[in-house]
């Protein structure tokens, strides 16, 4: 039982890492926290639904095509809610990102009803695992995240384009001087936060019912792991997404269902009263 535990929290918590990713990501490029990115975790699970279900579709293509137009639909996002108030204050952006949250929500509802609905998953049937009977799903899970992870990992640290990327996230005028189109770069930052989130709601999609509602919880307690992990850090949002998915898991098996999430951020909070900066955070000092 404590192997299925562990394994059904890994693979929760790298979807988690995945959004936290994406978050941060985001963070790094615009210096604002998305607050939409959980809805963009639901919009997946819908667009494959309709690949899957209604055009019947094989899942594998499903899944590569609703990937690829979620982060597609990221650029969208990015020129309608960041670019035409790329030098307002903060708080606008992110007024606009909730904004866009709503939106979202409601539109998936208008389009595909309120009823849950459910999609083929990526490997159906059961696997052993020293003794621990598991979906197949969950263990295609984890792969598939620590793959995408690595890849993004590659892409930031030993590409041209990565350097770019960081590059415009640590000094957009500079980065100008240098020649980098920084709209592109942003861009592509978008698509590919909003790509791996969307990865993540068709991996989640085939163990819980797709509602228009499923990327709130989703993306807050992405947010808790960013928080735990310490913003501006990948790895962090990764470690931190691992730690919810595991106490998530063994609180709702040990202590209580209902109580699950309550445990989760006590944890955020006690990780805050601790470490406010995070796992992989830096204290930062400010000059009078």
């Amino acid at each position: 039982m404590i192997i299925q535990l562990i394994v059904t929290g890994i693979s929760l918590g790298v979807v988690y890492g995945l959004i936290g990713m994406g978050m941060v990501l985001i963070f790094r490029a615009v210096g604002i926290v998305n607050f939409a990115q959980g809805d963009f975790l639901m919009l997946g699970a819908f667009i494959c639904f309709a690949f899957n279900q209604k055009m019947g579709m094989p899942i594998w293509l499903s899944f590569a095509i609703t990937a690829v137009l979620i982060g597609l639909s990221g650029i969208v996002f990015q020129y309608i809610t960041y670019w035409p108030l790329r030098n307002a204050q903060d708080k606008a952006i992110i007024v606009s990102t909730l904004g866009a949250s709503i939106a979202l929500r409601e539109m998936t509802k208008l389009v595909w009803g309120s009823t849950p609905q459910t999609i083929d998953p990526l490997k159906g049937g059961i696997v052993k695992i020293a003794g621990a009977f598991l979906q197949w799903q969950y263990v295609i899970i984890i792969i598939f995240a620590a793959l995408l992870m690595s890849l993004v990992y590659f892409l930031l640290e030993k590409t041209l384009l990565g350097n770019i990327m960081q590059a415009t996230a640590q000094d957009k005028y500079a980065a100008s001087l240098m020649g980098i189109p920084i709209a592109v770069a942003i861009a592509l930052t978008f698509f590919i936060s909003m790509l791996i989130t969307g990865a993540g709601g068709v991996m989640l999609a085939p163990i819980f019912f797709i509602t228009n509602t499923m990327g709130v919880l989703a993306g807050v307690k992405a947010f808790a792991a960013v928080v735990i992990g310490g913003f501006g850090s990948v790895q962090g949002a990764i470690i931190g997404g691992l730690l919810i998915g595991l106490i998530e898991v063994f609180a709702g098996t040990y202590i209580s269902t209902t109580y699950k999430d309550t445990v989760v951020f006590a944890v955020l909070i006690i990780s805050l009263l601790v470490r406010p900066q995070g796992l992989f955070g830096e204290k930062i000092a400010e000059k009078a």
